[in-house]
C-alpha cells in the first residue's frame, strides 16, 4: 500500500460507517443497513475492517460477516446471504495487496469486491481470481442508453411488451406479488429462500439503502419481477424471477428498462447487472450483455492462514 496504512480490527461504530459512506461514492452493499438485516437472519458476527491514512483517518472500509466452525472462523464479504459485492471501498484511490492482509491465524478470508471502476477506490494486486459483470453509465442521456448500450433485440422485445399492454407496478403494495414469483423461483431452482420480513424490513427499516420491488403484470396477473438495490450512487438488479410457462411478452426486458430509468432518475451513477457467466449461465449472460457493452472485473480473494488449513482438516 502507498500512503495508507491498514488496522485490522472490528468497528461496530456504524455511525461512523455511515458518516464515511454519506461524504464518499458508495455501493448499497456497504452500508450497515443492508448487512445487518442479514446478520440478524443469519446469525453472524458483522463488522468492519478499517483502512486509516497516517492521520488515523478513516479512508476505506470493507464489510465482514464472521462465522465460526468450531475452532476455525469464516470471513466473508460479499457474496454472502444475497449481498453481491464486498471488499474495500475508499474515497482515495489506492492498490490493496493481499499479502499483507491481516486475518487472524485460525480464520479464512473470502471476498467478492465490488466491480473495478475508479470510483470504488481499491486496486487488487494480485487477486486469487477475477469474476466479471456489466454496467451502465446512467450519466449518458435516457436516448442515448437506449440507443448505444441496449441492442435492438432487447429494443425489440420492449416494443412488444408495450404493444401487449404489459403493466409495469412497483413499490410496497407490489410486494405479495413479488415474492410469490421470487418464491416460485426459488422452489424451482432449489435456491436458499428468504422469508418476507427481511424484504418488508429492507423496506420500512433502513434509511440509506433502498429496495424497490417491480413486478410486471399481463391481464392483471404477475408474469415477472425484479428486485432493485439502490443508494444515493449505485443500483445494482440484484433479484429477477419469471412465473413459470407464463410465455414471454417481453417482461423481463421492460423490467430491466424500467429499472435503468428509474435508477437514472434517483440519481445513480452506475446500474449494476450483477455478474455475468459465459460458460456456467449462458442464457442468463446473453440477456444482460443486450443491455451493456461495458464488461467490468469483479476481483476476488481468497486467503487461508496456515493454522486454519491444520485445524480445519483435524476437524473434518
Amino acid at each position: 500500500m502507498n500512503n495508507c496504512i491498514v488496522r485490522y480490527k472490528k468497528i461496530t461504530d456504524f455511525d461512523l460507517i455511515v458518516r464515511f459512506l454519506e461524504v464518499s461514492f458508495s455501493s448499497p452493499t456497504h452500508w450497515p443497513e443492508w448487512n445487518l438485516q442479514v446478520s440478524k437472519y443469519f446469525k453472524t458476527d458483522f463488522y468492519y475492517f478499517a483502512l486509516l491514512d497516517k492521520k488515523s483517518e478513516l479512508v476505506g472500509i470493507c464489510p465482514i460477516h464472521e462465522t465460526r466452525n468450531g475452532l476455525t472462523k469464516n470471513l466473508n464479504s460479499g457474496q454472502f446471504h444475497y449481498i453481491p459485492n464486498g471488499g474495500w471501498l475508499l474515497n482515495c484511490e489506492e492498490e490493496i495487496n493481499i499479502s499483507e492482509l491481516r486475518i487472524p491465524i485460525n480464520a479464512r478470508f473470502e471476498c467478492f469486491a465490488l466491480p473495478a471502476i475508479k470510483e470504488f477506490g481499491a486496486k487488487y494486486s494480485k487477486p486469487t481470481r477475477s469474476f466479471c459483470t456489466l454496467i451502465i453509465d446512467l450519466e449518458k442521456d435516457e436516448d442515448e442508453i437506449w440507443s448505444e448500450s441496449i441492442d435492438s433485440k432487447r429494443r425489440n422485445m420492449i416494443r412488444k411488451s408495450l404493444r401487449t399492454d404489459l403493466q409495469i407496478k412497483n413499490g410496497f403494495d407490489t410486494l405479495n406479488d413479488f415474492y410469490f414469483l421470487y418464491s416460485e423461483n426459488s422452489n424451482r431452482n432449489g435456491i436458499e429462500k428468504l422469508p418476507v420480513s427481511f424484504f418488508e424490513g429492507l423496506i420500512r427499516e433502513v434509511k440509506n439503502v433502498h429496495f424497490l420491488p417491480f413486478v410486471a403484470y399481463k391481464d392483471d396477473f404477475p408474469c415477472g419481477a425484479l428486485g432493485l438495490m439502490y443508494d444515493k450512487n449505485y443500483a445494482i438488479y440484484w433479484l429477477g424471477s419469471t412465473k413459470h410457462n407464463a410465455g414471454n411478452f417481453g417482461q423481463g426486458d421492460l423490467l430491466q428498462w424500467e429499472a435503468i430509468r428509474y435508477s437514472k432518475a434517483n440519481g445513480c451513477k452506475y446500474y449494476d447487472l450483477c455478474y455475468i457467466e459465459k460458460e456456467r449461465l449462458p442464457h442468463i449472460y446473453e440477456f444482460k450483455k443486450g443491455f451493456s457493452k461495458t464488461e467490468v472485473e469483479v476481483p476476488y480473494i481468497l486467503k487461508k492462514q496456515t493454522i486454519f488449513r491444520i485445524m480445519n482438516k483435524l476437524q473434518k
